[in-house]
């Protein structure tokens, strides 16, 4: 029986993970979201964000794990891809365009979950997920990052002063985000959206989460972050962390707002690059 304290880590693999509970007792998961693709370091994509909370989970029970791929980095010459577990694609629909504008992907999402698939195959088994947490959108060009994923609700994306509707929205615990401008193409369970198919431009993948957030037509319009779960009932002593959100006191909800970002997994801290998960036995 592993002593009290013991740690196991999800870095990112490009795959699922299978954890089986060594022992009864009480554990602490922690999830950490991917970042949305940069531009440059300047014009980065939107941080992953940080959820956490406490399980009492019987022995011999297995649990599967998704860690988020940070998205694909800006392109002006192809499609732009997501990251693993949900980020939307950006870059361009078309190389003819002499004045098109790029883009990049969309973190992915982390989660943990009783059953195994990537997020967006549990849309109907949301029972057996107990923790998400929301990818970044991708970061667009000019003066405009990639929006924050995490928290009850995904940070909306950024925008040119010159263009203040070219941006993707945040998704939410209900609905994914949407392109600002035109109304639509929505972000879905467990997937952030891509570029607007229909435009010549290109644009920024959403973040992937619990709901994904909105992809962009423009590569000037930052897109949206995905949202954050802890909803489950099982959980308690929870809460989510995402980089300048929105906050939430409901306990099902709780999201508290941070300024702290790191590329190692911090706690409490919104995630730079890949995505992480942590379970820690913290008691029998």
């Amino acid at each position: 029986m592993p002593p009290i304290g013991t740690v196991w880590t999800f870095d990112y693999t490009g795959g699922e993970q299978e954890f089986t509970i060594p022992c009864s007792g009480g554990y602490k998961l922690e999830t950490w979201g991917a970042q949305g693709g940069s531009e440059s370091t300047t014009f980065y994509g939107g941080y992953g964000g940080y959820s956490n909370g406490q399980i009492n989970l019987k022995k011999n029970i297995k649990l599967y794990i998704n860690i988020g791929e940070q998205g694909s980095g800006y392109s002006l010459d192809k499609v732009s891809t997501g990251g693993y577990n949900g980020g939307g694609y950006g870059g361009v629909p078309n190389t003819t365009y002499s004045d098109r504008q790029g883009g990049s992907g969309g973190g992915g999402a982390t989660h943990i979950a009783e059953n195994s698939g990537l997020l967006s195959s549990l849309k109907n088994q949301k029972e057996v997920i107990l923790m998400v947490a929301g990818g970044g959108g991708g970061g667009a060009i000019g003066d405009i990052k990639g929006s924050d994923g995490g928290g009850f609700k995904g940070n909306d994306g950024g925008y040119s002063t010159s263009f203040p509707t070219y941006y993707g929205t945040g998704a939410t615990q209900t609905i994914g985000g949407f392109d600002f401008t035109i109304k639509s193409n929505y972000g879905t369970f467990g997937q952030g959206s891509g570029f607007s198919d229909n435009v010549k431009y290109g644009g920024n993948g959403g973040g992937g989460g619990f709901y994904g957030g909105g992809g962009t037509n423009r590569g000037h319009s930052g897109a949206g972050g995905g949202s954050g779960y802890i909803s489950n009932s099982l959980l308690y002593n929870k809460a989510m962390y995402c980089y300048n959100c929105e906050e939430s006191s409901e306990e099902s909800t709780k999201t508290i707002s941070t300024t702290c970002t790191s590329k190692t997994p911090t706690e409490n801290c919104s995630k730079q690059g890949n995505g992480y998960a942590r379970i820690a036995l913290i008691s029998y």
